[in-house]
């Protein structure tokens, strides 16, 4: 059976499960949580303890179902299912040094635009040199300096093999 549909499938299952307990944003939490943690075994047992007694049920269930390898899709499309749901974008700004201001101002301004809910993450990436990155959901700007850089060289590239 395809990953995918498993995935969807038991991410669903969660969300009716979490909105029936009434645990459904605790349980995206959890699913972050989890995901973080999944790559570190040694910081897993001590993050099941700290689950939702329905995150806890579910993870039962996927192991009883031999669905472990699926895991981490499913707590990804939970992930996806439950902002969907409750009409939360995300978005993330990458800059070349700490910018909280920056960061300020795309989230006010985001909630102009008419996204009242925003999963907003910001990162340091100091190899964009200066400038920034943005996005939201699929769609990306890309206003780095390195970017800018590598886009002039392929330029000067092009023409440099044209001359010759």
């Amino acid at each position: 059976m395809n990953a995918g549909l498993i995935a969807s499938r038991y991410a669903n299952a969660l969300l009716l499960f979490a909105k029936e307990e009434r645990t459904a944003k605790r349980v995206y939490d959890d699913a972050r949580s989890l995901l973080d943690a999944l790559p570190q075994t040694d910081s897993l047992a001590s993050c099941i303890e700290s689950l939702s007694p329905t995150m806890r049920k579910f993870i039962t269930l996927v192991i009883r179902n031999k669905r472990v390898e699926f895991l981490p899709a499913i707590l990804s499309a939970y992930r996806a299912h439950y902002r969907s749901e409750n009409g939360i974008t995300r978005a993330w700004l990458t800059t070349a040094t700490d910018n909280p201001e920056l960061a300020e101002k795309l989230v006010l301004l985001m909630k102009q635009q008419g996204f009242s809910k925003v999963d907003f993450k910001t990162e340091v990436n100091p190899d964009l040199i200066g400038g920034f990155i943005v996005q939201v959901e699929d769609k990306r700007l890309d206003a780095s300096t390195a970017s800018q850089l590598k886009y002039l060289q392929k330029e000067l590239e092009a023409k440099i093999r044209k001359k010759t």
